[in-house]
């Protein structure tokens, strides 16, 4: 199990999370290696500076709602290690993140870091906002400064630094507590993503990502926070969705570009997660849909739609 020297700040919020079970040890890591461990000690230095940083809270799930979807995760059956996600970021659907990452769980072990890929709803600041903040939560969750470090100084690429932009953004503060509880002393990255940025801006985050983790050589979980369908009924949700799905399937990513939040909330989250994939040669599945007539009961004059996706390589097509 990895382990992190670094100090911790004030827990607030889960304190009482519910206790992982023990991770299956059996379990082949994506190269089919077994599980290993990590020390983590390379960012020792960093921590005397940033260590007195208050940390972000959890504003946008309840300890009840949290303890109720993991208690009740959606149930998958993914064969293969699990590379890349995409996931909801609405409480709504909080069983649909729990079931995605309580399949993660089986390979805890393995990852070194979480990487989330999310959109920014507020649009504004840059194409790209960071954190480099730790999350307060349970023990603690720990960014990986050398991460936002390096996409900060990356060449064509608008980035910038909001502590509150990552704190008030459900889309990636939801899956926090998610990782803390599957994942436990894994790093996360997230990332907020303007709708403004363009289709080649998206390629060339695409791009200085892939060579960031290749050159890192941390074996990363690629995790798109995803809602589809907006503001729409159910019936014409299930239409825009099966757009969407078209578009995925035949990867037009400028098709997707283009799509507006009818069909999905962020497009270069998409691309992005579809084009990591393909540069593994992992196969995309759509493994859930849904929407929040199902939670909330029919008849709601607008929903949301919810998908869950996965790449999970087999041992047979590892690297």
């Amino acid at each position: 199990m990895k382990k992190l020297i670094r100090p911790i700040g004030t827990v607030a919020l889960f304190l009482t999370l519910l206790a992982l079970n023990s991770t299956d040890m059996n379990v082949l890591c994506a190269d089919g290696s077994m599980p290993h461990e990590s020390f983590a000690l390379e960012e020792v230095g960093e921590q005397q500076t940033r260590a007195a940083e208050p940390m972000l809270a959890m504003r946008h799930i309840s300890h009840e709602d949290f303890k109720h979807s993991v208690a009740n995760p959606r149930q998958y059956n993914i064969d293969g290690f699990i590379t890349a996600g995409v996931v909801p970021h609405h409480v709504t659907a909080a069983t649909l993140i729990s079931g995605f990452f309580s399949q993660a769980a089986a390979f805890a072990d393995c990852y070194d870091l979480v990487i989330i890929l999310a959109p920014n709803h507020e649009g504004d600041l840059a194409n790209v906002v960071l954190s480099y903040r730790d999350w307060d939560v349970g023990d603690g969750v720990f960014t990986h400064w050398g991460f936002v470090d390096s996409l900060m100084e990356a060449h064509g690429i608008n980035t910038a630094i909001s502590h509150h932009h990552m704190e008030a953004d459900h889309a990636a503060s939801i899956l926090i507590p998610y990782i803390h509880h599957y994942l436990p002393d894994t790093k996360v990255a997230p990332v907020l993503i303007s709708r403004s940025l363009s289709f080649d801006g998206t390629v060339n985050l695409f791009n200085w990502m892939l060579n960031w983790i290749d050159e890192s050589g941390k074996n990363v979980l690629l995790v798109a926070s995803i809602d589809f369908s907006h503001f729409l009924t159910a019936q014409e949700a299930m239409q825009r969705d099966l757009v969407t799905a078209n578009a995925i399937a035949n990867r037009d990513f400028l098709l997707i570009h283009s799509l507006n939040y009818h069909y999905l909330d962020s497009a270069a989250s998409m691309i992005i997660f579809l084009k990591y994939l393909d540069s593994l040669g992992v196969p995309v599945q759509i493994i859930d849909h849904t929407d929040a007539t199902e939670f909330l009961g029919p008849g709601l004059d607008e929903t949301t739609s919810y998908k869950v996706i996965v790449g999970a390589r087999t041992y047979s097509n590892s690297h």
